[in-house]
């Protein structure tokens, strides 16, 4: 008879369901799904001799929270690396330091690596360069990754190995930076310049070990699925092995890396050979589509925007045009892989657009739910037109407050009033969930849900009051709007009978404390499959 009750029962809590904004104290979880949402009497008839119940004592429990767009294995590798964040090295001597104490313990000859660095935080407010490098490994290719990743600083042993000398013309969609002085190499990368690095490949077991640190953090955050938006062969392996080991705690929707650029390689035509369309794989391992990348950052000003960046010229790098972006995307919608497109700035979301009407042209493409990564900058005649072909904006509202204070030194008061504008989505019908990028930004969620409501950044400031959301609105960017995006609305990101038992027990309920307090919240609990992953 045991077969006919419950594995896991919560009663006595505060559940947000996320399902048309229904509240109820109590559910019912069976063989990893949610049968039964609703009052503690009919939650009891559930009950059996091997049921665990638990007596949430008023606690507010919400559906698992969705990263849309995230690099989970970079991250994982970046936990083997030098922590380069602001929040451990302030200044370009704590990061010289660091990499002092690496040297005494990597052999000469070897790869130094950090990540992290941003400029706009440092002390001293400019890059590490390639002479300070040298100063402390001068036998030691050294690498540091920028926070945005669009831009990496290396030392003379590194361009040595790489072979790249002041001969180096710029590779097309990037740039090696030289002094304006004396023409010398500064040892700054930006964008697919960063290709041209000699970089041995982590091995399957680095990347095993460092994502089984990774996964900490996530069930910690609550997150529990991933959009992976920059796959690739290793990560895709990476999550098979924790897969058939039963270590892989948290579900994966990776998005295939179509084209080679900035040092990734292109797997459109592989996997196009092989036949696999979107949607392969099981409930913890899905493959989504095909990733394509146009510009940079606003961050690294290569963000391709439509006028000049604060006190300067330059307008950014735009990757492509249509005619080199739309075939290939015409290929991959053609043999069933949904796309997404990586554009910031108005330039590069012009290019989008343009290549996905022209796909729409042959193939009606308005419900397969093709997205634009980040898509900060978007015009009223881009957001028509998104609306007009079904296009999800996956907006990074994480940037706002970790790094919108780059943002508005970079692109002034009036434009900031349309970054990421997650009300203005909303009053076209745009789908737009919620993501930080990590490792670009911290992958907390409930930073990016703060940054959505109020607009203010790390320092305090309010960087605009125009596009600022709801708390409800903001928490369905991170659940429902996220699932919708991989056609899982009805499984993940809710709370309701036949949903995944996805769930997470957090400090405080958000619907009833002050808005400046939705940054401090922390998740008590996080049940995956109705398996508790994480307990603080």
């Amino acid at each position: 008879m045991d077969n006919l009750y419950a594995d896991l029962i919560l009663t006595n809590g505060n559940i947000i369901t996320m399902d048309e904004k229904k509240i109820a104290d109590s559910l019912v979880v069976k063989n990893d799904t949610i049968q039964y949402v609703g009052n503690k009497q009919k939650a009891q008839d559930w009950a059996g001799a091997n049921t665990e119940i638990i007596n949430l004592q008023g606690k507010t429990i919400l559906p698992g929270l969705i990263e849309s767009h995230m690099h989970p294995t970079h991250y994982a590798l970046n936990l083997l690396e030098i922590d380069c964040r602001s929040t451990s090295t302030p200044s370009i001597k704590k990061i010289l330091e660091k990499i002092k104490d690496a040297v005494k313990n990597t052999p000469k000859g070897e790869w130094i690596r950090g990540w992290g660095w941003d400029d706009s935080k440092l002390t001293e407010q400019r890059n590490p360069t390639l002479q300070e490098l040298d100063q402390v490994a001068p036998e030691h290719p050294v690498l540091l990754k920028r926070t945005c990743k669009h831009m990496s600083v290396v030392n003379t042993k590194a361009m040595e190995l790489s072979g790249i000398t002041n001969e180096t013309k710029d590779p097309e969609g990037g740039h090696i930076e030289r002094s304006s002085h004396s023409g010398e190499l500064t040892g700054l990368l930006q964008e697919t310049a960063q290709g041209l690095l000699a970089l041995p490949d982590y091995s399957l077991e680095d990347m095993v070990d460092g994502m089984k640190l990774a996964q900490k953090d996530f069930v910690k955050w609550g997150i529990t699925t991933i959009h992976d938006m920059s796959m690739q062969k290793e990560d895709l392996q990476t999550y098979q092995y924790l897969l058939e080991r039963n270590d892989l705690k948290v579900r994966f929707r990776p998005w295939i890396w179509a084209r080679t650029q900035n040092g990734y390689t292109g797997l459109l035509d592989e996997v196009l050979s092989l036949g696999i369309r979107s949607d392969f794989g099981n409930d913890m391992l899905k493959i989504q589509g095909t990733k394509f990348m146009l510009d940079g950052s606003v961050g690294g000003r290569t963000a391709a925007v439509s006028e000049p960046y604060e006190n300067s010229e330059s307008t950014g790098i735009l990757y492509n045009n249509v005619s080199d972006i739309f075939p290939l995307m015409k290929k991959s919608i053609e043999g069933g892989l949904r796309v997404a497109v990586h554009g910031i700035g108005e330039r590069s979301i012009d290019v989008a657009i343009q290549s996905f009407e022209q796909v729409n042209k042959l193939k009606n493409i308005k419900f397969m739910r093709n997205r634009i990564e980040h898509c900060a900058l978007p015009t009223k005649n881009h957001l028509q037109k998104m609306n007009h072909l079904g296009l999800i904006a996956a907006a990074s509202i994480g940037f706002i407050y970790h790094i919108g204070d780059s943002y508005l030194n970079n692109l002034g008061k009036e434009r900031m009033k349309r970054v990421y504008p997650l009300k203005t989505f909303k009053s076209y019908g745009i789908v737009a969930p919620g993501n930080s990028d990590s490792p670009v930004t911290d992958g907390n969620p409930w930073t990016g849900i703060y940054g959505a409501v109020l607009r203010k950044s790390v320092s305090g400031k309010v960087l605009d009051d125009e596009q600022n959301i709801t708390v409800y609105d903001a928490i369905k960017a991170y659940t429902k709007d996220a699932a919708y995006s991989s056609f899982e609305e009805e499984t993940i990101g809710v709370i309701k009978p036949g949903a995944k038992a996805d769930i997470i027990v957090v400090s405080k309920n958000p619907f009833q404390i002050e808005k400046e307090e939705l940054k401090n919240i922390e998740v008590e609990s996080t049940y995956i499959n109705g398996k508790l992953v994480y307990k603080k």
